[in-house]
């Protein structure tokens, strides 16, 4: 949730809260709350005395119900807590300094302000964390709160000059701003802000296709998996989006999966350039659990398996990786599933390369050659198909490689050296001696599968 939507809805929002402001000039009957008989027949004493009153809306985020909670300390300072439901589910405590006129009228100015919000009215009324806390105070305030604000003394209760609230004295104490503000802190901490703006993903060369990131309440997770018992064309990936709640107690991750893709099978990587071989009915139902241990979450429930995803950077949210809004761009659920094509059963992904020729100009724009490309030719097509051993670049020792069909071949033609080229058909750019076992090219590779994904 952006800032700017925040602060829109705060200006809405408290230009109707705060007791001036709360409400929508509704009368009086609407928005008052029924005295009790020891409070109804004396005059109010402000100082070191607390105050409550109720306002009910019409169900809307413009004029939801209200809650008023307010206590005038005999020290000058006041605190107004302000509960809204149906229709808003936030709460706005506000801590300030008031003085009282000869009429006994009241005058508040707000020096800071704790807004949160719910992900329902249910979390508002069991305690439960908020998805989002922002405190504002200074010049940070707003239009609604950088203010003085007016109330009247009506003698057996206090009247808001713009909402009609009336506000009676109660033995109810308000809740204390800094303890308030910190147990509530306290509680995002714990359940969103070790997750907000943090991605984790696998690691390894093809399990960066499995990943989640989260913002606020919110997640995505593009999940892809490989079983390395089977053939590596029975890869699938997914998408996965919707909001979550965390349990500190027990680190369980509940995702609420209010949105997600069909499951597509084919090679990990292919499926990465967004080309799958079949599809299927989607890998989850409505929840999925996660295990959260040692900046690592492990799935613990569906039906499907998972790799590790693990946050690089847990203290560290500007550099934790993927990013929410960047996953939401390339990889939302409508996004993702209209990218996806099908490609033939007999045919293996190029990611967008049609010939050797494209391949070899693909890796001339990467600099791979270092201006020596008219060494390197394409081989005949008779001789794409032909087996290699590869083995990746962060290996240190090939005693075990993996073996790959080329789809295209560049061969050194010039000097003593013999050297190959290929994209090979598990998406992967190789290069090295043709009859020994040939390296991944990473940076090319990676930018191969987004260029595929990009569309180019």
């Amino acid at each position: 949730m952006k800032y700017k939507k925040y602060l829109l809805l705060s200006i809405s929002a408290l230009s109707i809260l705060v007791v001036t402001g709360c409400g929508n000039g509704s009368n009086d009957s609407s928005s008052s709350s029924t005295p009790n008989k020891e409070t109804a027949v004396k005059d109010v004493v402000i100082k070191g005395h607390n105050f409550k009153g109720t306002h009910k809306g019409d169900g809307t985020a413009k004029n939801p119900n209200y809650k008023y909670s307010m206590y005038f300390g005999k020290d000058g300072n006041f605190v107004q807590d302000i509960i809204s439901s149906n229709g808003l589910s936030g709460r706005f405590t506000e801590r300030g300094t008031y003085t009282i006129a000869k009429n006994g009228d009241v005058t508040m100015k707000i020096a800071s302000v704790t807004e949160e919000r719910f992900a329902s009215d249910q979390d508002l009324s069991n305690g439960n964390a908020p998805i989002s806390i922002f405190q504002r105070e200074g010049h940070t305030l707003n239009a609604a709160e950088d203010h003085d604000i007016k109330i009247k003394n009506k003698k057996t209760y206090l009247l808001g000059t713009v909402n009609n609230v009336k506000l009676y004295q109660t033995d109810k104490q308000t809740v204390d701003y800094r303890k308030h503000y910190k147990s509530e802190m306290s509680k995002y901490n714990n359940s969103y802000g070790k997750f907000s703006n943090h991605g984790f993903t696998s690691n390894g060369m093809d399990t960066p296709m499995n990943a989640i990131a989260f913002k606020g309440s919110n997640f995505i997770w593009r999940y892809g998996y490989q079983d390395e018992n089977k053939d590596s064309d029975s890869a699938v990936m997914a998408v996965f989006e919707g909001t979550y709640s965390y349990d500190s107690s027990n680190h369980i991750m509940t995702l609420d999966i209010t949105n997600q893709s069909n499951a597509y099978y084919g090679n990990l990587m292919s499926l990465g350039g967004f080309e799958y071989k079949k599809s299927g009915s989607p890998l989850a139902g409505k929840t999925l659990k996660l295990k959260y241990h040692d900046n690592t979450l492990t799935l613990v429930t569906g039906s499907f398996k998972c790799w590790n995803m693990e946050d690089g950077y847990p203290n560290d949210a500007s550099q934790s990786q993927p990013k929410y809004d960047d996953y939401v761009n390339s990889y939302a659920v409508s996004t993702f599933d209209s990218q996806m094509h099908k490609t033939s059963e007999n045919s293996n992904s190029t990611f967008g390369l049609n010939s050797a020729e494209d391949f070899k100009q693909f890796m001339i724009d990467e600099g791979f050659f270092g201006g020596m490309e008219d060494n390197w030719e394409p081989i005949d097509k008779n001789h794409e198909g032909r087996k290699y051993n590869v083995t990746y670049s962060n290996d240190t020792e090939a005693n075990d490689p993996d073996e790959v069909s080329a789809i295209y071949t560049l061969y050194y033609v010039t000097g003593p050296a013999s050297q190959v080229l290929i994209l090979g058909d598990d998406g992967t750019i190789y290069s090295g001696n043709p009859t020994g076992v040939l390296r991944a090219v990473d940076d090319a590779t990676d930018d191969l599968i987004q260029k595929a994904a990009n569309g180019n």
